[in-house]
């Protein structure tokens, strides 16, 4: 059983309420692409077969960090991952904004992937150490349940606000909360209560 003070047990949920943040914004980022597949077909005049794989992108690199981000999470901690991979993530968000062309596209998106694919991996860590094991199944339950809002919140939300401000802003808001989010892991997440 953990011995955690009062302060300890609240900075434990606010690193978890920021870390779980920045899974919603994973989620978000994984399925974005379908709900404004029609603004980016017309923005780089482009096939669904090349809008197929700029969505794949993402998944090709989350998919081949996992292993990777394991052994960072176990070696440099997760605060470290978190923030550096909030700042790939928004770079890679603002540079899929920005994209003038399909090329600069699928290079944000794979900036994009490669920051958000130490999200999971982090989180499972920080449960791990900070709280009880009789806890985890629970506390990882509970982060899945609010990392899957980003799924929902990049459907009809995100075509609404698409259509309300562009594309194109939504990305780089996207850049903007990634950014904020890297900087509050790193002030406030700790690999460990000690």
């Amino acid at each position: 059983m953990l011995d955690l003070t009062a302060e300890q047990k609240r900075r434990r949920w606010l690193a978890l309420g920021i870390v779980a943040l920045a899974y919603v914004l994973s989620f978000f980022q994984r399925f974005a692409p379908a709900g404004i597949a029609q603004d980016l077909a017309v923005a780089f005049s482009t096939s669904a077969a090349s809008l197929g794989a700029l969505a794949a992108t993402y998944f090709y690199v989350y998919t081949l960090m996992q292993i990777p981000t394991g052994i960072l999470a176990d070696t440099l901690g997760p605060r470290r991952i978190l923030a550096l991979g909030g700042i790939v993530g928004g770079l890679g968000s603002f540079m899929f904004g920005f994209a003038p062309s399909l090329d600069w596209a699928l290079a944000g998106r794979t900036l994009i992937g490669l920051g958000v694919s130490v999200t999971f991996i982090a989180m499972l860590k920080l449960i791990a150490v900070w709280f009880e094991e009789s806890r985890f199944a629970t506390m990882v339950g509970i982060c899945m349940l609010i990392g899957n809002m980003g799924s929902v919140l990049a459907g009809a939300p995100l075509s609404a606000l698409a259509q309300a401000t562009g594309w194109r802003g939504v990305f780089v808001g996207i850049g903007v909360v990634s950014l904020v989010l890297a900087a509050a892991c790193w002030i406030i997440v700790r690999d460990r209560p000690d």
